[in-house]
This record gives structure tokens, C-alpha cells and sequence, in this order.
């Protein structure tokens, strides 16, 4: 029983030890609780939604729930419907327009407003006419034949999905990541509160055994009282690990959106698997062309140079059909005859305060703007890989030390 306790007292510090560097790596930190749990420097929301869940939870199956629960990937899914109903609008000038109307009317006239005079023309004796009746419905119909603005705001639109899609992808991404780090952080606090109860017993076995070496004379009230002390300082270190626990279980299920303070059991187990990491070129080469982040700069520059090219377009002329049919006369069934227009027009503009240079102006500083974000976040993708390789490295060190340091203390013991 000494010799399991003794094992269990070196992997404990061990443990502790590695946690420590971890953190130091940037591992899961203390969260806000008004912005959500951090993780590795995100925040990362809480759920938006509570579900009864299993009281044994898998790591993919936290993932699973967090998925469809967490704040980020509701919003991100109501924000591509929401660049869905952008490109909708976009598109709608370029289809037909088609409306309706219709009136009945009781018209009176005053001729001396249009400055005719008694006199002035044959017939005309009284310059108040009517009442008389007027009526009128029909149908009319637009349609855009060529607007080159309309057809580049409708093509920024799709790429304002693409956007979207990809926000999405990557809120996706971030809740799975950070529900697993969160995941990982409660079990390591779990594996802490094994190893502080492991000390308390071990301590208060050091207690005994001082206690009885005091009674047969080999040892002294000081070693004792050195005893009892190391006894007091493990047990407020094994508090301190529970109550590190239970907030690392309330951080789970606050991002995965399980009931807060409802019984729960992690299945899943710590473990490493040291493995061979490809060179850092390779791994950034295939990030620029997969990683969300880099994919939505590059389609925020092509909305943004379609806008561009949209508010440019609007100097040029456009093309439409106009056309309307209905009936009129003096009621609908009096003289009502079918009447019809047909026409094309053509729309010039000429000048119009230089609303359309405005436009230009902002587009192309937002496009810009872009192409500076897109080289940003290029070099943050190419950061990130090199410190999670540097990382990788650290604890598969420490992981072999920790090997060793347990190997030597089985040998000793």
C-alpha cells in the first residue's frame, strides 16, 4: 500500500508539473464568465441553447452537441441565411417586376388653371368642367434588359455567401476545437484531484508513521508537527483541485449546452501518441488552401472589387422593357376598352452629385483593406503552425520525461 501510495505521490507532482507548463504553452486559462470559456487565447461562447444530455459524455459526442447548442455556430447559421437574403435582394432587379393597379375616378376640372379663358377656343363657355368619370386597371411589367451595376452588386452577393459559408465553417471549426481543449481541461482536472487525494492519504500515513516513531522514541514532536503541516497544505491543494474540477465541468457544459450542475461523467481518457510532425512548409502550404480564415479574406477581396466595379458601373447607361396592359374608360362596364404599351427605355445618367464617385471611393478602400487582412492572416496561419509545432515538440519532451521520472521512481522503489 506504501509503495502504490509513493507511485501515486511522484505522478501527482509530475502531473501538476506538466499542467503548469501547459498553461505556460497557452493552454485553457481561467474564462470570463460575462464573455464566455478562453481557450489557447479565444473566447469561446456558451451555448444558446440547453438540452438534456447523456450523464456519460464522450469527447465526440461533446463536440456533437456543442455543434448544434453553442452560440457561434447558431449565429454563424443566421448569418448565412442572412447573406442568402443580401444576394435575393441583389438579384431581384435583374428579374421581372411585375404590378397591378387600378382606379376608379370622379374628375372635375378647372380650366382657368391651365389659362384658358371663356373665349379663347371654340365651345369653351365655361372654364369648369365635370364631373366625369374616369377608370382605369392594368398590369405592368419591367424588366432589365442590361444594367451592368445590377449584374455586379448580384455577383458580389453570391460571393457575400461564399463569405458566410466559409464564417460559418470556421465558427464550426473553433466550437469543436475549443469544446475539445475544454473537454481535455476537465479531464487533466479530474486526473489533479486523483493525484491530491492520493497525497492527503499519503500524508496522513506520514502523520501516523511520525507519530508512531514518536511513541517508540525514533523520532521527535517536530517531525510530527512537520507532518501534520504537510498534511494541512494537501488537503487545502486537494480543495483547491476540486474546485478547479467542478468549474472545469461547469465550463463543459456551459459551451456544449448541458444542464449546469447535472451529474457528469467524462469516458474518454488522456492519452499521447507521439508521432512524426510533416516539415512546417508543408503543413503551411496546405493551411493557406484549407484554413476558413484565409478563405474568407480571399472572398472578402472579391466582394468588395465587385462592389468596386458595381458603383463604377453605375456611370453607364442601362436597358430595360417597359410594358403595361389593362382596360379603361368611364367604368368597368362602360366604354372599357383593352389598351397596352410596349417600350424600351434607356437610362442615362448624367450627374447625380457625385454619389457614384463616393461609392467607388469607399468600395475601393474596403478592397484595400482586404488585400492588407489577406496578408495578415496568411502570417497568423504560418504563426500558429510553427508555435503548435514548437508545442508539439514540448510536450512530447516533457511526456518522455515524465516517462522516466516514473520509470526511475518504480526502480528506487
Amino acid at each position: 500500500m506504501r509503495v502504490i501510495r509513493l507511485k501515486l505521490f511522484v505522478a501527482s507532482i509530475l502531473l501538476m508539473s506538466g499542467a503548469v507548463a501547459a498553461q505556460e504553452r497557452g493552454a485553457p486559462v481561467q474564462p470570463s464568465r460575462s464573455e464566455g470559456v478562453m481557450t489557447r487565447g479565444q473566447t469561446i461562447p456558451g451555448a444558446a441553447v440547453v438540452t438534456q444530455g447523456p450523464a456519460a459524455l464522450s469527447l465526440d459526442e461533446a463536440i456533437r452537441i456543442a455543434l448544434r447548442n453553442n452560440l457561434a455556430t447558431l449565429l454563424a447559421q443566421e448569418r448565412r441565411r442572412e447573406a442568402e437574403g443580401v444576394r435575393q435582394q441583389a438579384r431581384s432587379p435583374l428579374l421581372p417586376n411585375i404590378s397591378g393597379a387600378a382606379y376608379q375616378a370622379s374628375i372635375t376640372q378647372n380650366l382657368a388653371a391651365l389659362g384658358f379663358q371663356p373665349g379663347t377656343f371654340p365651345g369653351i363657355t365655361n372654364t369648369f368642367i365635370g364631373p366625369f368619370n374616369n377608370f382605369d386597371a392594368r398590369a405592368r411589367l419591367v424588366q432589365t434588359i442590361f444594367n451592368l451595376s445590377a449584374i455586379r452588386n448580384y455577383q458580389a452577393g453570391r460571393a457575400g455567401v461564399r463569405v458566410a459559408e466559409y464564417e460559418e465553417q470556421l465558427a464550426r471549426e473553433q466550437v469543436a476545437s475549443g469544446t475539445a481543449l475544454i473537454y481535455l481541461e476537465a479531464l487533466r482536472a479530474g486526473r489533479a484531484v486523483s493525484a491530491a487525494q492520493a497525497n492527503v492519504e499519503l500524508a496522513e500515513t506520514l502523520v501516523k508513521l511520525a507519530t508512531d516513531q514518536r511513541d517508540a522514541g525514533v523520532a521527535t514532536g517536530v517531525d510530527v508537527t512537520r507532518a501534520q503541516v504537510r498534511l494541512a497544505a494537501e488537503q487545502v491543494r486537494l480543495t483547491q483541485a476540486q474546485a478547479a474540477s467542478e468549474e472545469a465541468v461547469l465550463n463543459l457544459q456551459r459551451v456544449v449546452g448541458l444542464p449546469l450542475g447535472s451529474p457528469l461523467t467524462l469516458t474518454d481518457a488522456l492519452r499521447f501518441t507521439d508521432e512524426a510532425a510533416p516539415a512546417p512548409e508543408t503543413l503551411i502550404q496546405q493551411a493557406e488552401g484549407a484554413r476558413p480564415e484565409v478563405r474568407i479574406a480571399e472572398e472578402q477581396i472579391k466582394v468588395n472589387k465587385l462592389e468596386r466595379e458595381a458603383a463604377r458601373a453605375e456611370n453607364l447607361p442601362s436597358v430595360e422593357f417597359v410594358g403595361d396592359y389593362g382596360v379603361s374608360g368611364i367604368t368597368p362596364n362602360d366604354t372599357a376598352l383593352p389598351t397596352r404599351r410596349a417600350a424600351i427605355q434607356l437610362n442615362v445618367p448624367i450627374f447625380n452629385g457625385g454619389l457614384t464617385r463616393g461609392r467607388e471611393a469607399v468600395a475601393a478602400s474596403r478592397e484595400r483593406q482586404a488585400t492588407l487582412e489577406l496578408g495578415n492572416v496568411r502570417g497568423q496561419v504560418e504563426q500558429d503552425i510553427r508555435l503548435a509545432l514548437v508545442g508539439l515538440r514540448t510536450a512530447a519532451a516533457q511526456v518522455r520525461a515524465t516517462d522516466e521520472s516514473v520509470r526511475l521512481a518504480e526502480r528506487e522503489l
